[in-house]
């Protein structure tokens, strides 16, 4: 079955997909947010509080609020509301690439300047120097052992272990230094889309 903006869809380029406990498909335009339920599609922007149109990474947290990341700022979408995180709180940049809620209950936020940890209501960043191969950060995972690993988008691949960043690009063996996707399969192998 497919779906376009004949059916109610924003617009027919989906930039990112998630699916919460209550059985919503929340996705991700260039035209705004859009909310799957029962059959049906309804569609968030600005005018309804969102800090762009423009959807790059969305993410839904164990208690069940919404965190959607666009070109201007980290969306925190709970009860109906919306609350906005920008630079001026912390972030290194307002372009949100990728979102991550770690076991711990950390959040991570991949953006064109760098990695954030947004815990207890602060946001602490990771950069090059710090040790990230690159600052542009497209996608995140946690592993089975709770190392964060970190996909950039020129820079290879990143582990934070234990606070420290080691890094592994095409000179390790990846076929690629742009790392778009990471997934951890049954028996503990990471796999890279590139």
């Amino acid at each position: 079955t497919n779906f376009t903006t004949k059916d109610g869809l924003s617009s027919d380029v989906v930039l990112s997909l998630f699916g919460d406990d209550k059985g919503t498909i929340w996705i991700g335009t260039p035209d705004g947010l859009n909310e799957y339920r029962q059959g049906r599609f309804t569609t968030l922007t600005v005018a309804e509080g969102l800090s762009s149109d423009l959807v790059r990474s969305l993410y839904v947290d164990r208690s069940g609020s919404l965190w959607i990341g666009t070109r201007n700022g980290l969306n925190r979408y709970r009860n109906g509301e919306f609350t906005i995180f920008t630079t001026l709180d912390g972030l290194p940049s307002d372009f949100i690439g990728a979102i991550l809620e770690d076991s711990r209950g950390s959040l991570w936020i991949g953006t064109r300047a760098g990695l954030s940890e947004f815990k207890n209501n602060k946001f602490t960043n990771f950069t090059t120097r710090e040790g990230l191969s690159n600052d542009v950060v497209i996608s995140l995972h946690e592993d089975g052992e709770h190392n964060i690993w970190i996909g950039t988008n020129g820079g290879g691949l990143n582990r934070l272990k234990d606070g420290r960043i080691v890094s592994y690009s095409t000179s390790n063996g990846l076929l690629d230094n742009v790392i778009y996707r990471i997934l951890e399969d049954n028996q503990r192998n990471l796999w890279f889309s590139s």
